[in-house]
C-alpha cells in the first residue's frame, strides 16, 4: 500500500507515535518503538476521523460519478 493512505497513515505515526517509518531495518532498536496506550488511542483516532473525513467527501454528489 503505497499510496495517499499510507503517507496518511505514517503522519499520524509520526505526529503521534514518533515512528518515522514503517519499513523494518533488521535492527530491533529502529524497529520496535515502547509507546503508551494512551499515545496508540490517540493515533487509532487521528486515523478514523480522517477516515470518516474522507469518506463524507467521497460521499458527496459532486464527488461520485453516474454510470
Amino acid at each position: 500500500m503505497h499510496d495517499e493512505r499510507l503517507e496518511l497513515l505514517l503522519a499520524i505515526s509520526r505526529r503521534t507515535l514518533g515512528i518515522e517509518r514503517f519499513e523494518l531495518t533488521g535492527k530491533q532498536t529502529a524497529d520496535f518503538h515502547l509507546v503508551s496506550a494512551e499515545d496508540v488511542g490517540r493515533a487509532l483516532e487521528t486515523a478514523y476521523d480522517a477516515g470518516l473525513i474522507i469518506g463524507h467527501r467521497m460521499g458527496r454528489p459532486e464527488c461520485t460519478q453516474e454510470s
